[in-house]
Parts: structure tokens; C-alpha cells; sequence
């Protein structure tokens, strides 16, 4: 079984850099003329997001390196936690929705409970199904036909462990919320992010991203969640695609997340004084 990234619901800061554009495709060039695309993704499966423009080509084109937020997980192992407490933190009726979203997302069950609660949670907050046709699976497809290398920005360990530091009930917690969802409501989040991402506008979907997960991660721990998952990532993308760009040019595809906010990418390469310029990432 083949599990993608699951961090899907994400969260912005508003920042300035200089350039009116709405845009989650952008161009960078360092003044020693070092080159790098940044896609800034969103993690499903819709066919309003995956019509990429010629301009994705004409990039990959340029790029020689494929650069995703991780590789692909080889041992399943790394994704597991704290199965041996799920008795202790849940009801028969959690049991019960877990056996039925885990049939729905293609899941064993007997697997599902092994998983991190708060990786189970993210993967039940969406209303589609996991498939190997989400955004960011398609473009890396696109970039192996160009014949570009991959590699991940971060390894399969830091990145599934992103929150491990949250106690045990917290991260049960994470799951009870996402499990007490209604389908409806999944529905209504799924369709305002998408709508919103498709603004291209990060203000907007700052609001929107961080409403959502607020609603799922219990209050006491949203600064510490929010520190993790974007603040200290951002720092750790942009030294390693820095890298990386020294001997490549890389073509990167990252949570839509990381491109924004006073220590998001596109602020930390402007301090390095790289210029951006903005792209369309979809036919029109």
C-alpha cells in the first residue's frame, strides 16, 4: 500500500515581498544565477487543479531534479505509533467509524489502528478517497517522463514524525474530532479549500486553511501543531533547496503552505536576494 502525503489541510501568514501577483507557481533566480521552480501543491485528487498550464512543461523542461516534500514510504513501519493504546483512548462507536473510513480509503483496518492517531486523522478529514492520482503524484509522474531525478526535501522519518512530539491524548484527540465529522462537513471544507486555492490568492487561503485545522486540533496544542508542521519546515525546505540548487536546478513541489508567511519560502529566498516572478500553473 502506497500512502502520500497526508498533511493536506494547511496554513498560511500573510507576507510582503514586493510583488502584487496571486500566484502558486513562481520562478526564482538567485543573483548568482542559480535557478529554481517552486509549485506550491494541494494533496487531492480534483480535476479543477491537475489542467497544468505550459508553463509547468516549460519548467520541467529547464529543471533537471524533481524535488517533492518527501519520497515515497518503503516500510510501512514508519507510519505506525501507538496502536498498542488505541483501546485506551476510544469507544466501540471510534471503532466502528474507524472500520468503516478505513474500508472507504482503501485501508485495513487491523493496519489503520496501528497508524499514529494524528496521521489516521488527517487521512479520514478528506471526503475522497486515497488514490495515486492526487496533484502532486501527477506532476512528479510528469517529471520522471521529462527524465528528471527525485528526491525528497525531507526524510521519510522526519517527515511522519512531524508531530509525534504531541502527547498520546492529544494525538487521539486529533482523530476523536476527525471522527465525529459528519461527511457533510468534510464536503463543505473540501470545496471551500479547493474554491480558495484556486483564488491563488495565500491570504485567502490562509483564512480558510486555518479555520479548518483549528477545528480538528485541540486548542492547548494549536501553536505547537502550527510550529511543527509549517515554521520549523520552512526553515528546513529552505536550506535544503538552497542546497540543492548549488549543483541542480531544482523543480519543487511543496504544500502551498510553505510558500507563504514571514519565514515562509518565497520571504526567506527574497531575503537571500533571489528575485521571484510569478507563473500560471493552470490552463486558463
Amino acid at each position: 500500500m502506497k500512502i502520500k502525503t497526508i498533511i493536506l489541510f494547511i496554513l498560511f501568514w500573510s507576507f510582503g515581498l514586493g510583488a502584487n501577483e496571486n500566484s502558486i507557481f513562481w520562478e526564482l533566480d538567485s543573483p548568482k544565477g542559480k535557478q529554481i521552480f517552486i509549485f506550491g501543491s494541494i494533496h487531492v485528487d480534483d480535476n479543477r487543479v491537475v489542467n497544468f498550464s505550459d508553463n509547468v512543461n516549460k519548467a520541467m523542461q529547464k529543471s533537471n531534479l524533481f524535488v517533492s516534500e518527501t519520497n515515497n514510504v518503503s516500510n510501512l513501519k514508519v507510519l505506525e505509533g501507538l496502536g498498542s493504546e488505541y483501546t485506551d483512548y476510544l469507544s466501540e462507536e471510534n471503532f466502528q467509524k474507524i472500520s468503516e473510513l478505513s474500508d472507504f480509503h482503501s485501508i485495513e483496518t487491523d493496519f489503520a489502528v496501528k497508524l499514529k492517531p494524528w496521521l489516521l486523522g488527517f487521512i479520514f478529514s478528506s471526503p475522497r478517497p486515497m488514490n495515486p492520482f492526487s496533484q502532486d503524484n501527477l506532476l512528479k509522474v510528469t517529471a520522471s517522463n521529462y527524465g528528471l531525478a527525485s528526491k525528497g526535501l525531507e526524510t521519510v522519518d522526519e517527515h511522519y514524525s512531524v508531530l509525534d512530539s504531541l502527547s498520546t491524548q492529544d494525538q487521539f484527540q486529533i482523530l476523536k474530532n476527525v471522527l465525529i465529522l459528519s461527511e457533510e462537513d468534510k464536503e463543505k471544507n473540501y470545496e471551500l479549500m479547493i474554491q480558495t486555492y484556486l483564488t491563488f490568492n495565500l491570504n485567502k487561503i490562509l483564512n480558510v486553511d486555518e479555520k479548518i485545522t483549528k477545528s480538528i486540533v485541540p486548542k492547548k496544542t494549536w501553536a505547537l501543531v502550527k510550529n511543527e508542521l509549517i515554521h520549523k519546515r520552512n526553515k528546513l525546505f529552505f536550506k535544503r533547496l538552497v542546497f540543492l540548487a548549488e549543483k541542480n536546478i531544482p523543480f519543487a513541489v511543496i504544500g502551498a503552505s510553505h510558500l507563504a508567511g514571514d519565514n515562509g519560502l518565497l520571504q526567506q529566498f527574497v531575503q537571500a536576494g533571489f528575485t521571484i516572478k510569478s507563473l500560471e500553473p493552470f490552463k486558463k
